[in-house]
């Protein structure tokens, strides 16, 4: 997805730093998270929760300053809480309620009334898909449905900001696509959303912006198209013609250019290769060679290819939570 123009910053962190005991799960952590949907990534401990429980108020930093929407989570809990929605990653229900009372109820203590708590509770029970399953005692639920519910809690008083922990966890295909659907859809209502997932398919989905973290510190962010697009200028071109001239063409590029990878598919040539310049040179060469020029692009990676590529730069170790 393509980052929304000049978006507005709604989280600001400055030099958070967050020990448990000798542990320093947020080391100076700095950032600033725009609006729109934005994913947060990291290793098993690398700080994802410690800085949402941070964000949220729920813990307080050894130092350092967190403000969302310019307000304090922490002097200015009450009206903070009342702005942000949470999808925690652990199982948060209460099973001895049905759906319906556990979404009124989780909807009055943000603040709602009960006369108004209960129509909303239904309308989000509507929207997330849960049925007529929402008069069932929710023991009686699977883990997508549970997901299902934990969503319609975080957005039943109508928060400015949502934080999802692993919202996809636990759900079968077809259940994670329709939770990413849904998050598209709430973020249409210009709502921010930070997503935090080890699914690094699902934030390539859903994402306007990525952060990246490890060992309690920002490694890399930026908007997801320019991370995808990568550091080193990768291009890739695609010729077709006869195989001796496809040969030429590969021979010339390589003469001139830092080729990484070359492909035969089907009477058609595929290079990747760094190109700093215009494609100007690149058409020459083709014609050159008398191949045909089909395609002509920057090279994308995937997230998974920068996720990995940032921790090792950055040491690749985590010893937060």
């Amino acid at each position: 997805m393509a980052e929304k123009d000049n978006p507005e910053v709604t989280i600001v962190s400055k030099g958070i730093t967050v020990s448990y005991g000798q542990i320093v799960a947020l080391d100076n952590f700095s950032v600033d998270v725009p609006s729109g949907i934005v994913g947060l990534l990291g290793p098993n401990g690398a700080g994802k929760s410690t800085f949402i429980k941070a964000i949220l108020g729920l813990l307080v930093p050894n130092r350092g300053v967190i403000r969302i929407a310019g307000h304090d989570p922490i002097a200015e809990s009450v009206l903070v809480r009342d702005m942000i929605g949470y999808m925690p990653e652990h199982d948060c229900l209460i099973e001895n309620f049905t759906a319906i009372d556990f979404v009124s109820y989780m909807g009055q203590i943000s603040g709602m009334k009960k006369r108004d708590a209960m129509p909303r509770s239904h309308e989000m029970l509507d929207f997330v898909g849960i049925g007529e399953e929402r008069y069932r005692l929710i023991s009686s639920y699977s883990t997508g449905m549970k997901q299902r519910v934990k969503l319609a809690q975080a957005i039943v008083h109508d928060p400015k900001i949502l934080f999802l922990d692993e919202p996809t966890n636990g759900m079968d295909p077809q259940g994670r696509e329709d939770m990413l659907n849904l998050i598209k859809k709430i973020s249409d209502s210009d709502k921010s959303i930070l997503v935090s997932t080890h699914i690094l398919d699902d934030i390539e989905k859903v994402s306007d912006h990525a952060m990246i973290i490890s060992n309690g510190k920002l490694i890399t962010q930026g908007n997801l198209d320019k991370l995808l697009a990568g550091k080193e200028n990768l291009k890739y071109v695609q010729v077709r013609g006869n195989e001796p001239a496809r040969l030429d063409f590969v021979k010339l590029l390589k003469d001139s250019y830092d080729v990484r990878s070359v492909t035969q598919e089907s009477g058609q040539t595929r290079i990747v290769f760094i190109n700093t310049g215009d494609g100007n040179s690149i058409f020459k060469l083709s014609q050159e060679a008398n191949v045909q020029l089909r395609a002509y692009s920057p090279e994308r990676a995937t997230l998974e290819d920068v996720f990995i590529g940032a921790l090792e730069e950055n040491g690749g170790n985590s010893n937060g939570n």
